[in-house]
């Protein structure tokens, strides 16, 4: 395993525990928190939308795989 995968994967827990962080606190202050978990929602739903539509392109694939540079 190189560096490089031990990183990103040092930065990935990282990131998931300061969303984790984020979150608990908007809970705490529930009736204003509820705008910030909602915020997260919206953004979480647009980059799950991303990565599914990325992940269903063909196009991308094709060039992806027959496209030397």
């Amino acid at each position: 395993m190189s560096l490089g995968n031990i990183m990103l994967g040092a930065v990935l827990v990282a990131a998931a525990l300061y969303v984790g962080v984020l979150v608990t606190g908007m809970i705490a202050l529930w009736p204003y928190g509820a705008i910030g978990l909602g915020i997260f929602a919206f953004i979480g739903i647009i980059l799950g939308a991303t990565v599914v539509q990325r992940l269903n392109d063909k196009e991308g694939e094709h060039y992806s795989r027959n496209v030397k540079e």
